[in-house]
């Protein structure tokens, strides 16, 4: 039975994934103080969001399971 902390503990990581999405299929990212740009604007910032948003993303699901049972 899944604990009610490992399903909190995926809501983090649910919404980068959910806006790695958006992000991906409006090809465009949020850059603050600019507003909304595309990927054709900002190509390095686009890539830096949705690279940085799966890394972390990855992880924070990741790093539970491999503290919980101690291997990769």
């Amino acid at each position: 039975m899944i604990e009610i902390r490992s399903l909190v503990d995926l809501i983090g990581p649910a919404i980068m994934l959910l806006y790695l999405g958006y992000c991906w299929v409006h090809q465009g990212f949020y850059k603050k103080g600019k507003g909304w740009k595309t990927r054709e604007e900002y190509p390095k910032g686009f890539w830096f969001t949705i690279v940085l948003l799966l890394v972390l993303s990855i992880l924070s699901i990741a790093s539970p399971l491999i503290l919980k049972h101690g291997r990769i």
